[in-house]
């Protein structure tokens, strides 16, 4: 089986959280223990084995290097200190891979510990010719998107169940959508957390990394879209008010409960739709892309993502095992080139999620402007038949909450 990618590697190395001062320091003055990462183990992409470390405070100033592990500078005058490094590869001309620093106050008599984050230099997050994310020179497959329209298309409601219904009449801006479901491979690169419940045991023949990310909440899949836009140099779409800095924001911030959410900041989350960042797709826009982005076509009226066999396309209650299945394993996908829009796992989407009064003639292209659930759509490993169509929709019980094994979400993006 591939080997899984080290999370910390793709954007910032979080060896620990802090620096803090413990007794037991040199008799003669304070002292810094440096904690890095182990080498090879944790550039294993980049070939870094040897660390750089320098302590200064702009009149003393001393360097030792590492393979790794602990670096321990003793009988340190009190006062603030700069400590600097640098993760080199000693085969390749001491080329520098990545590198830190952090501000600490050295204390008398007193042990100072101190772990650093390094900032890889390169490029690490870019984009394959075929559309797949690569990081740090290692494209990370089913992770491609595939254009949905390249120019505003307007859509004359016929139907009498999901979005395009009777009377309503839905324009689209140019976008596209992941050919896949957010692979656990990805979360993980992104959010360096993997909270799937199936993170093992895959079905004969799949991989287990391209297996869906599931049990993430609604404000997962957005923060997730945020750090990920960051990463490869795109805008990012949310806003959350109090958040400034998503790059450094972490996982275990993310509500998970209304009483995280007390001042509602995470509730009235906004999406900037003209920014070019990853974001959730709109409902209108994933099942426009389910039935294949032609309205003229005979699938546009399948009545599941590619196919009237559903068998053939789909991961659910009768075919499923009760297990998430590797993405992108039924084929033939659909027009687009989509898999697994019917069934597997089910699928986050911006809209709020009208109970009340379902879709509208006049529900905006982006839903209703408000509700208690967000909608999801496409069904899962565990629906019956009627709820993978491409016509069904369903609201969660909560934004908040991290417990279903069996929803998970595709990521899209505004075409400029």
């Amino acid at each position: 089986m591939k080997k899984f990618i080290v999370p910390a590697l793709f954007a910032f190395l979080f060896v620990a959280a802090s620096c803090m001062n413990m007794s037991g320091g040199s008799e003669k003055g304070g002292s810094i223990r440096v904690a890095l990462p182990g080498g090879r183990y944790v550039y294993d992409k980049n070939n870094a084995d040897k660390f750089v470390v320098r302590v200064t405070n702009g009149v003393y100033s001393e360097t030792k290097d590492s393979a790794g592990g602990v670096i321990e500078f003793a009988e340190l005058e009190a006062g603030e200190y700069t400590v600097e490094a640098e993760a080199r590869d000693s085969a390749n001309n001491d080329e520098l891979i990545a590198s830190g620093s952090k501000d600490i106050k050295v204390e008398a008599d007193k042990t100072t510990e101190c772990s650093l984050t390094l900032i890889l230099l390169s490029n690490i997050f870019s984009i394959a010719e075929d559309g797949s994310i690569v990081i740090n020179k290692t494209k990370l497959e089913k992770t491609a998107l595939a254009t949905v329209i390249d120019a505003a298309t307007t859509i004359a409601g016929s139907g009498s169940a999901g979005v395009f219904i009777s009377d309503r009449t839905v324009t689209l801006s140019p976008y596209s959508i992941g050919k896949y479901e957010v692979t656990q491979e990805l979360f993980e690169a992104v959010m360096g957390e993997n909270p799937s419940s199936f993170k093992d045991s895959p079905a004969d023949g799949e991989i287990q990394e391209y297996r869906p990310v599931e049990k993430v909440n609604w404000y997962d899949a957005i923060v997730f879209c945020n750090k990920l836009s960051i990463l490869m140099g795109f805008e990012p779409c949310y806003s959350v008010n109090g958040i400034d800095d998503w790059q450094e924001f972490d996982y275990e911030s993310i509500p998970s409960s209304k009483s995280d959410d007390s001042d509602s900041s995470w509730r009235n989350v906004s999406c900037d739709f003209i920014k070019n960042g990853y974001r959730l797709p709109t409902e209108a826009e994933w099942e426009f892309s389910a039935r294949g982005g032609n309205q003229n076509a005979d699938d546009w009226n399948y009545t599941y993502a590619g196919s009237n066999d559903l068998d053939s396309v789909a991961w659910y209650k009768d075919n499923s095992d009760s297990i998430s299945h590797e993405v992108g394993m039924l084929t033939p996908p659909n027009r687009l080139g989509l898999y697994d829009m019917s069934g597997n796992v089910a699928e986050w989407c911006w809209d709020w999620y009208d109970e009340k009064h379902g879709i509208l003639a006049n529900t905006p292209a982006t839903g209703a402007s408000s509700g208690d659930y967000r909608v999801n759509r496409g069904g899962s490993y565990s629906s019956d038949s009627s709820k993978v169509s491409v016509s069904s929709r369903k609201g969660y019980n909560s934004p908040y909450f991290r417990t279903s094994t069996s929803l998970g979400f595709r990521i899209a993006r505004t075409i400029k």
